[in-house]
């Protein structure tokens, strides 16, 4: 039991660092208080990951893991117009 809270302080606290860099790094745009608003939630969300687990029964971090895993899959995926070529064509004869 001892362990495990060690892990998840450590973690919560390389979460807060790492947001708080972060934030001093971005220059004063207006697109910064958008970063910092998802900081905030990744930050909370690593505070309350414990919490999750032991009402749900979900594992946080193997979600996201599976999320993350599921958006690189997503972003190797190539578009071929060649494909729809039909498709848009159909579309731009009979819309115009």
């Amino acid at each position: 039991m001892l362990d495990w809270m060690k892990t998840w302080a450590v973690s919560a606290a390389v979460a807060v660092v790492m947001s708080v860099v972060l934030q001093a790094l971005l220059p004063d745009t207006s697109i910064k208080k958008y970063i910092r608003v998802v900081l905030g939630v990744v930050v909370t969300a690593v505070m309350l990951a414990p919490l999750i687990t032991l009402f749900t029964g979900v594992d946080v971090a193997a979600e996201a893991q599976r999320a993350l895993s599921e958006m690189r899959s997503v972003s190797e995926y190539e578009y071929d117009a060649a494909e729809y070529k039909d498709y848009i064509y159909e579309v731009y004869m009979d819309g115009g």
